[in-house]
């Protein structure tokens, strides 16, 4: 039975994260900002908003959200309402783009845009920790290429103690 009252509590929590006036909270948008400035992956665009989201209810209202427990509700909600009508925007412009089929990953230079990119700083860590590679950075070996290099064309400097005998009579000042 307490199983049936935390799912029910939890659906609660999540649909007032879900009404709240985000657009109206200038305190979260201006944290948005800071926080989506540069991204342009729209998959992450979304996990950061629902993230960002979690931080800030938890923070504000001192009730900790279950961030997995509410991603998993915003898509069975959004997929629920895909198949029986069309939803309306609630105000939650990040939340209303997640019900268009979007491309996973976008292909950047150089062939990295396929691989998974972690989300938070922690997850770095984590896997920095571990000692495995982190997706998306390319793997630079450690050697020096021999053979590609070219020759110095300029003439070595001279250190002050080196200078010849006609400049060690005055100093640069008095000249």
């Amino acid at each position: 039975m307490a199983a049936a009252t935390d799912s029910l509590d939890s659906a609660y929590l999540f649909h007032q994260l879900d009404e709240y006036p985000w657009d109206d909270d200038q305190e979260f948008q201006g944290g948005m900002k800071a926080i989506l400035g540069s991204v342009q992956d729209q998959a992450q665009l979304e996990h950061l908003t629902l993230r960002a989201k979690c931080y800030y209810h938890a923070r504000k209202s001192g009730t900790q959200v279950d961030f997995e427990g509410y991603k998993r509700w915003v898509e069975n909600r959004n997929q629920g309402t895909q198949d029986l009508a069309p939803t309306t925007n609630l105000g939650n412009e990040p939340l209303a783009e997640q019900e268009q089929p979007q491309p996973q990953q976008q292909t950047g230079a150089g062939g990295l845009g396929d691989a998974p990119k972690p989300a938070s700083f922690a997850e770095i860590c984590e896997l920095i920790a571990e000692g495995k590679p982190i997706p998306g950075i390319k793997d630079i070996p450690d050697t020096v290429l021999e053979g590609q290099s070219s020759e110095s064309q300029a003439e070595k400097r001279r250190k002050p103690w080196e200078k010849g005998g006609s400049d060690v009579s005055k100093p640069s000042w008095m000249k």
